[in-house]
């Protein structure tokens, strides 16, 4: 039956074995020579990989992280010998890991961590001089003596000696070094793996050829702690045509080890094979064929996803199956002729094993080709442009965002996998349990005053899904995001529109006629970024839903009709997910309604109200009172109803996959029409504020201003204790309607002025603070509070560009340009156009940003750099200037913008004092570098300053 085949598609197996491998490839510093490298180790299927004698440095480490895709940790010497390198596969990742250089280039010791073991894996590059040697092995033994006896200790490498006769096919010239080497492994009770299985049969790693005399010797091993040597199941050493060294391998069985990935994943490199397409398009053409066979045509669709799966799994199988074979072939021939070599001395056998070797190494370059121009042309096009796998080449700070201790719900520390794992799945299923309780009242009230959808705007909204709105939806969606639980990318989707299409939408429309997604759109992946707070709350990971791409698709459909709506029933003073209204809108209302309020020495409050777990808390059946609240027709509502009909999660921890458990209420955070979802569910509550508050009259020319909302960034305005009563009293009859829950230890309160007349009460323990605090990520308040804007900001300048400068030699200059534009500059944006940064600051960090792009010598005067590509220059962004943009873009929006800006009045208050002149938009046809800017805030100084070097006429008619 169909729904058999659901558990393959939501888990894999915990991967208990996985391969590690070492090589010593005698030099990596060509780029074709790295291919090879990376295209046998993955046609070998190695997870951990020790290299030795890579030539690497600093200067070509970051080639190695682009080309390899996975983790890689180096150790450096020089460009011409030594280097060691431990190479983590993509899909064998360690939780977290610590790097120790023991000897540079030639000893590295990493400590990884998987799930519940540690692995200690030591990369051995043994020197070639004894004397060097025999005190390489001393330091070795005592980095093994400061092992964790519980960790799974793994040491490879190229020793350059060997400890049994067995090992070479003459005696061993080493002797010292074998002395030392022999007592060094029983003290430490290491065991050779290779010769513990293959008993006294004599097989070598290394073979010299010199005067018609070969030389063999078994220099690379493996070795383990004896008490652990049972995890090791085969031990085989491989013949590798680019290196006068055998790789050696090792296949490792551990039951808790980290699985290799929670599903998979499309890998679409395939989308640059044309033979893929054709073959696709044949099997998708005969899968469309049967889907009379099957009960809906949801379960053809999710059951033909699974087909894809197998079917990409099966391509890729076959298309190496064949120069695997002949790879194999050849590797078991080099094998026989030298053991013929070192049994007869035949100068032909010698002849003949350097035959294969060259064309094992032929064949492998074929494979390597391949991928090595992709890899060229994407680093052509990447390193250059603003892609995902560039800002991926940051050096980052610390590990990847791992769970490594929660606590219970009693206050337990938490630190194993599986309690971690229970622990946040037992949260986020009573989260998203229903606590729904309707009160037909209390709800009313509450919806009363809502204004409706047009009457005109229903049609649009209700019309059957057409193939033009899908392929819109999908146009607009980003390549590269991270894919469902189905693990077909939005690039997968792109690529195989023309075929999937016209399936997708026949799909989805009797989806929405029919009421029930298919299970794969139903089901989501819940991964948890951290917050800030304590980590080891639960509370303070905050969930985003990986979705299937096919579902995003019909969501963002949706969502672009429900975008043209918004406007008409969401009111001005909520900002978020409404076409034309912006975070900066909220943020100059609060900054302005400040400076004047202590200019006019006004007493007031402000209550900025936290909201625990906003988006999770929406209970659905309220959502839908709500729509049908502004009118929304009930075509439209049963749409979006079939959106979150029956939905599930599973969540992601630590690479983990939980059982799935039932959602019944909350908005998921990777939906396109989350935001739009909430702006809607909040509304009435926002609408209520405002209908039983006074609020804060500034003037008898603007209205008072009661709220001011960003989602659920909502700051009230209060004038006395009936305001307070009134907000409190509506806030909790809220939840009783909706589960929202207000958080009052979170939340803040800023008195404004001296209140002659006492301090206003609040509830939840919530008490008054002075000065300012911190709205939409800016400090607002008084001088001092306005100062933290600013404060640390050159450190964080100079902090990005260290984690940069590494690839400063590696990139070209517009490379630099897009470091400095995308990731450094563009940090400073939210604030310089919304603050006036403090005078010298601009100016201190262009400076620090040119020297950073020249990394050295400053060739070309700085005013060059400025200008576009077009103009001969490298289109570097100069601060001060785009500080300039964004006020006359305050100006345009003033002057020019909606009727409805929420911050205009207030702004018009400010600009009356300008000069005692008493003007608002006028001031801007007067020569403003001639009015006195005494009194004025520093925002609005700024505005000035910039608009008194603008030219300005007045066009007259002919």
């Amino acid at each position: 039956m169909w729904w058999l085949y659901l558990p393959l598609y939501f888990f894999l197996l915990s991967m208990s074995s996985f391969m590690i491998s070492s090589l010593n490839v005698n030099g990596a510093r060509d780029v074709k020579k790295r291919a090879m490298v990376y295209e046998l180790m993955r046609g070998k299927g190695s997870d951990i990989i020790f290299l030795q004698e890579t030539h690497s440095n600093l200067e070509n480490e970051v080639m190695w992280q682009q080309e390899w895709g996975g983790t890689v940790v180096c150790s450096h010497k020089n460009s011409k010998s030594g280097c060691v390198v431990i190479l983590f596969s993509k899909g064998f990742l360690p939780l977290s890991y610590e790097v120790e250089e023991v000897v540079e280039g030639r000893l590295l010791k990493v400590r990884a961590r998987y799930e519940d073991i540690n692995m200690c894996l030591i990369n051995v590059y043994a020197p070639v001089v004894t004397v060097e040697r025999v005190c390489f092995l001393e330091t070795l033994s005592n980095t093994i003596e400061k092992c964790n006896k519980e960790d799974y200790l793994f040491i490879a490498g190229d020793f350059n000696c060997t400890v049994s006769d067995l090992d070479r096919n003459h005696q061993e010239p080493h002797i010292a070094s074998r002395t030392f080497l022999k007592p060094l492994i029983v003290t430490n009770e290491l065991c050779d793996i290779w010769r513990s299985q293959h008993g006294g049969t004599r097989q070598y790693t290394w073979a010299h050829v010199r005067e018609n005399i070969i030389s063999m010797a078994r220099l690379d091993r493996f070795y383990v702690f004896e008490h652990q040597s049972q995890v090791c199941k085969s031990s085989v050493i491989t013949p590798v045509g680019f290196s006068d060294n055998c790789l050696i391998t090792e296949v490792v069985f551990i039951n808790d080890v980290k699985p290799k990935s929670a599903y998979w994943h499309f890998n679409i490199t395939l989308l640059s094979d044309a033979h893929f397409r054709n073959c696709f398009s044949f099997f998708w053409e005969r899968w469309r064929s049967q889907k009379a066979s099957f009960v809906s045509l949801q379960q053809w669709w999710d059951i033909g996803k699974i087909q894809i799966q197998q079917f990409c799994n099966q391509y890729t199988r076959n298309v190496t199956k064949d120069i695997t074979r002949s790879m194999k072939a050849l590797e078991i021939e080099i094998v026989e002729l030298m053991t013929l070599v070192e049994t007869t001395g035949d100068r032909g056998h010698t002849q003949a094993l350097k035959r294969r070797k060259a064309a094992l190494a032929d064949l492998l370059g074929i494979r390597a080709q391949g991928a090595l121009v992709r890899s060229t042309f994407q680093g052509i096009s990447e390193m250059d442009a603003s892609s995902k796998c560039f800002f991926g080449l940051e050096k980052k700070n610390g590990q990847r965002k791992i769970i490594h201790c929660l606590k219970s719900a009693v206050g337990q520390e938490l630190t194993s996998p599986s309690e971690i794992r229970n622990r946040a799945v037992e949260f986020y299923a009573e989260l998203y349990k229903c606590e729904y309780k309707e009160d037909k009242t209390v709800t009313q009230q509450f919806f009363d005053g809502l204004p409706k959808v047009a009457a005109e705007a229903q049609v649009e909204l209700e019309q059957p899904l057409s193939l033009q709105d899908l392929y819109t939806a999908l146009k607009g969606m980003e390549n590269g995001r991270a894919p469902g639980i189905d693990g077909l990318p939005v690039d997968f989707l792109k690529y195989f529109w023309d075929m999937l299409g016209e399936d997708w939408l026949e799909v989805a429309n009797d989806s929405l006629t029919g009421g029930l997604l298919p299970i794969s759109c139903r089901r989501a992946v819940l991964t948890l970024l951290p917050k800030k707070g304590d980590p080891r709350e639960v509370k303070n990971w905050r969930p985003v839903a990986l979705l299937c791409t096919d579902y995003k698709i019909l969501s963002k459909a949706l969502s672009n009709r429900l975008r043209e709506v918004m406007g008409q029933i969401i009111h001005t003073d909520q900002s978020y997910c409404v076409p034309g209204r912006q975070i900066g809108d909220n943020i100059s209302l609060i900054r302005d309604f400040l400076d004047v309020s202590r200019a006019i020495g006004l007493d007031a409050g402000l209550i900025s109200i936290d909201q625990e777990k906003a988006f999770d808390r929406v209970e659905h059946q309220y959502l839908w009172h709500t729509f049908e609240a502004f009118g929304f027709s009930s075509g439209f509502i049963a749409m979006i109803k079939v959106i979150y009909g029956d939905i599930e999660s599973v969540l992601k921890v630590n690479g983990g996959l939980s059982a799935p458990f039932k959602v019944c209420r909350g908005i998921r955070q990777g939906c396109s029409m989350s935001g739009m979802l909430y702006a809607i569910a909040i509304e009435p509550l926002l609408n209520s504020i405002r209908s039983r508050i006074a609020g804060v009259c500034l003037s008898e020319d603007i209205p008072p201003i009661r709220l001011s909302a960003y989602a659920d960034d909502v700051v009230v305005l209060v004038k006395n204790q009936a305001d307070v009563d009134s907000l409190s009293l509506m806030v909790d009859r809220f939840r009783g309607i909706s589960s929202a829950k207000l958080n009052w230890e979170k939340s803040c309160a800023l008195q404004i002025g001296e209140w002659s007349g006492g301090i206003m009460a609040l509830p939840g323990g919530l008490e008054w603070c002075k000065g300012g605090f911190k709205y939409l990520g800016v400090y607002l308040g008084d001088e001092g509070t306005m100062e933290k804007n600013w404060s640390g900001v050159v450190e964080m300048v100079e902090g990005r560009m260290r984690r940069w400068r590494w690839l400063l030699s590696r990139m070209s200059y517009r490379g630099h340009t897009i470091i400095v534009n995308n990731v450094i500059a563009s940090a400073l944006w939210h604030r310089l156009s919304v603050l006036e940064p403090p005078s010298g600051l601009l100016a201190k960090i262009q400076a620090i940003i040119v020297d950073f792009f020249w990394d050295k010598y400053h060739w070309v005067p700085q005013s060059v750099l400025y200008l576009s590509k077009e103009e001969g220059g490298q289109g570097l962004v100069h601060l001060a200037s785009r500080a300039d943009a964004f006020r006359f873009q305050f100006i345009q929006r003033l002057l020019y913008g909606p009727e409805n800006v929420v911050w205009r009045g207030v702004a018009g208050l400010i600009l009356q004092r300008v000069g005692g002149l008493g003007l608002k938009k006028a001031l801007f046809l007067v020569d403003s570098s001639q009015i006195s800017r005494e009194g004025v805030p520093p925002f609005y100084r700024g505005l000035l300053r910039m608009w008194s070097i603008m030219k300005v006429s007045r066009r007259t008619s002919a």
